[in-house]
């Protein structure tokens, strides 16, 4: 039988750095176009995702 296995540290860790990566172009926009609700949301998102990355 098969055993699975979960992401290993660095394939999560990269997964995160995508993330932050889009949601960095994501503030990017909003700042563009002025929508504050947008840039507090994408800060958030950018927030706890740098926390994450803390391991």
């Amino acid at each position: 039988m098969e055993e699975e296995m979960g992401m290993t540290n660095e394939q999560y860790k990269g997964m995160l750095l995508d993330e932050l990566e889009d949601w960095q172009e994501v503030l990017e926009l909003a700042e563009e176009s002025g929508n504050k609700r947008i840039i507090a949301k994408a800060q958030k998102q950018i927030e706890k995702i740098n926390e994450k990355l803390k391991f």
